[in-house]
């Protein structure tokens, strides 16, 4: 994943530097259209894997349903059939249980 920084001038970016997270790159390419006397270098910030990983599970859990459709539509029936039946203290215990992570 890359992304483009434009516009620093030589006190921001001076060579190529390298971090735990990727490296950042400085190309002395003059670019069309610049104003007189402007930096003409594009610089580019190259991300770790670990931030590649983090895209790719955004993307996946982005493309999945929010509902689970299926259960909504088991638990509808329970009701319906009068089979759904609900634990107090099984509630209450997983109440008590999100409660004390936080």
């Amino acid at each position: 994943m890359v992304s483009d920084i434009k516009g620093l001038d030589s006190r921001q970016a001076s060579g190529a530097r390298t971090g735990e997270t990727g490296a950042v790159r400085s190309d002395s390419r003059a670019g069309a259209g610049r104003q007189a006397g402007a930096a003409a270098r594009d610089d580019t910030v190259e991300l770790s894997g670990v931030a590649d990983l983090i895209a790719t599970a955004a993307r996946k859990l982005a493309a999945e349903p929010a509902v689970d459709q299926a259960r909504v539509q088991e638990i509808r029936k329970a009701i319906t059939s009068g089979s759904y039946t609900v634990d107090p203290e099984r509630i209450a215990r997983k109440l008590i249980d999100a409660d004390s992570q936080y």
